[in-house]
């Protein structure tokens, strides 16, 4: 993970509970387009696995 590596080129120690702090404080929701194109749907079309229903 390149943030351990920088963070070690300064020689920071951290305590086994402040990785996943700062990992929780910089996470955020990635939104439009984002949320659209990783939908269920959006994967199906995109790999194949779209059904069609012939019409009568």
């Amino acid at each position: 993970m390149q943030l351990e590596d920088d963070l070690g080129a300064l020689e920071v120690d951290f305590t086994t509970s402040q990785p996943a702090r700062l990992d929780e404080a910089s996470a955020f929701e990635l939104g439009f387009p984002h949320d659209g194109l990783a939908s269920d749907h959006v994967r199906k079309v995109t790999s194949g696995d779209l059904k069609i229903e012939t019409r009568r």
